[in-house]
């Protein structure tokens, strides 16, 4: 096989991102055998206790014959390690409200109530707990800043989870006609602050703002879903960007208008202000574990690769919402940080591999009812990640998807000049801090498609380590500089 005309040979000195202490924590990866659920053949190493050697014996390096663009800086430094700056304050949390035209929703009142609340696991039914209320402006934006000492509830609720606090905000009005409005989003408060300051807090104080849609709200039969949408989906990565209203079925519902009930346009209409309220409650309809893709990584040209998933949970999930329990839509985010006890991954994987990682989370179907002065009781949902919750019998952790055509040369050509570097022989990167991990199709929950962003950090990281094959071992970030924000470290 022809070797890369005029490529030099790497000669840089080790690649880090992150400070000593750090490095030092990356090289106790659990064993890939701990969790692998595949056969040798599909996954190398997989299955036993030792894991494949980088290929060191070899120069080769497949190309598909064309001159090759520059592969980017040798970086001969570590660069500074990342640090964690310390927030201040007390936490924000805002949003926009509109119709379900996009016009604002102007002078409505907003409920915050907490996500971690505990449900019954019996299904009973709870009224759940206000935290604040806040008015919608002229252009319907909202925001409402909790106390710096909160109640005791919300900060054993904000313990738990990293830091954060993690808010359902809901809007509940009437049409003219008596028709229930309703519009929920997701908010994440960081509390943790000054040296307390965790990533998780950080990370939600820099979350986006959200634009939430209210729509009719008319079922009055609660939905249950089939007992087929328990059963665990296999993970299928996708380019594809996630279709605003999907099905039950986690299929593109593109031609499904929200806002026309029974022939009735309610896009425009607007909610009766100041009349007296709905009143909610909410229930878990059914719970259930899901294997869920939390992170990846990649080695291809005499390399390998490691991913770990330490402690804790540090996600932010998109939270999937309904207003009939057939279509469904990813509104606003969730933060689960709290503790997991285990440290699951993989070590030492490749060369030419590249797999997600996914842990057992535990996900809760949940239905939002209100009782409205018009007798009438209607009801909504959400599906919500509770835990880390390994199943009777089940992994504690597995391989997901295939990732392997993010590698190579076809994708090296397509990539972002400025993303690119070398990596040294004998040298590794690794990326624990600064930087998240997009997934668009993260897992199928009750048959809905969920998306998940992961926060790297000390206990969270990508890793991929260079043999000592004479070509170059280039590699680059999907979002941006390997010294900077990469995302994801995508190998050729």
């Amino acid at each position: 096989m022809s070797k890369i005309s005029g490529r030099r040979l790497t000669l840089a000195t080790a690649l880090s991102v992150v400070a000593a202490s750090a490095v030092v924590g990356l090289a106790i990866a659990a064993p890939a055998h701990a969790v692998c659920t595949q056969s040798t053949a599909d996954s190398p190493g997989c299955g036993s206790t030792s894991s494949p050697a980088p290929t060191t014996t070899t120069d080769d390096k497949p190309t598909d014959g064309g001159a090759l663009p520059s592969s980017g800086p040798t970086i001969t430094a570590a660069p500074s390690p990342s640090t964690l700056p310390p927030v201040s304050g007390a936490a924000t949390v805002k949003g926009i409200f509109t119709l379900g035209n996009g016009s604002p929703l102007a002078g409505a009142t907003v409920t915050l109530t907490p996500v971690d609340e505990a449900l019954p696991a019996d299904g009973s039914t709870i009224t759940p707990t206000t935290v604040g209320t806040a008015t919608t402006a002229a252009d319907g934006s909202w925001s409402f800043t909790l106390p710096s000492t909160l109640p005791s509830n919300l900060q054993t609720y904000a313990d738990d989870n990293g830091g954060v606090l993690s808010l359902e905000a809901s809007f509940y009005g009437q049409a003219p006609d008596g028709t229930v409005l309703t519009g929920t989003d997701y908010v994440d408060a960081g509390v943790a602050t000054g040296s307390a300051t965790t990533e998780g807090s950080a990370a939600a104080r820099a979350e986006a703002t959200d634009t939430v849609a209210i729509h009719p709200d008319t079922d009055e039969t609660q939905v249950t879903p089939a007992d087929s949408t328990l059963v665990d989906t296999a993970d299928t990565p996708s380019d594809t960007p996630m279709s605003t209203w999907q099905s039950a079925d986690g299929t593109s519902a593109t031609t499904f208008n929200p806002n026309v009930v029974d022939g009735v346009d309610y896009s425009a209409v607007k909610p009766k202000i100041g009349v007296p309220t709905c009143v909610p409650s909410k229930h878990v309809i059914k719970q259930h574990d899901y294997y869920t893709s939390v992170g990846e990584a990649h080695a291809y040209y005499d390399t390998t690769a490691a991913f770990e998933y330490n402690n804790t949970l540090s996600s932010t999930w998109g939270v999937a919402t309904s207003v009939d329990g057939e279509h469904w839509s990813i509104t606003g985010k969730v933060s689960r940080k709290s503790s997991t006890g285990h440290a699951v991954g993989f070590a030492n994987q490749g060369p030419h591999w590249a797999k997600r990682f996914q842990i057992p989370v535990e996900y809760q179907d949940v239905d939002h009812q209100l009782a409205c002065p018009n007798h009438k009781v209607t009801h909504s949902y959400s599906i919500l990640p509770v835990k880390y919750d390994i199943p009777a019998g089940g992994d504690t952790a597995r391989y997901g998807g295939d990732v392997r055509n993010k590698d190579g040369v076809a994708a090296y050509r397509n990539s972002n000049p400025a993303y690119r570097a070398v990596l040294g022989k004998k040298q590794y990167a690794t990326i624990t801090s600064g930087t998240s991990i997009t997934i668009g199709y993260a897992a199928k929950v009750f048959g809905v498609t969920i998306s998940l962003d992961t926060e790297y950090g000390t206990s969270h990281f990508q890793k991929i380590t260079a043999g000592s094959g004479g070509e170059e071992h280039d590699i680059w970030g999907a979002k941006g500089k390997i010294s900077g924000n990469p995302g994801v470290i995508y190998s050729y």
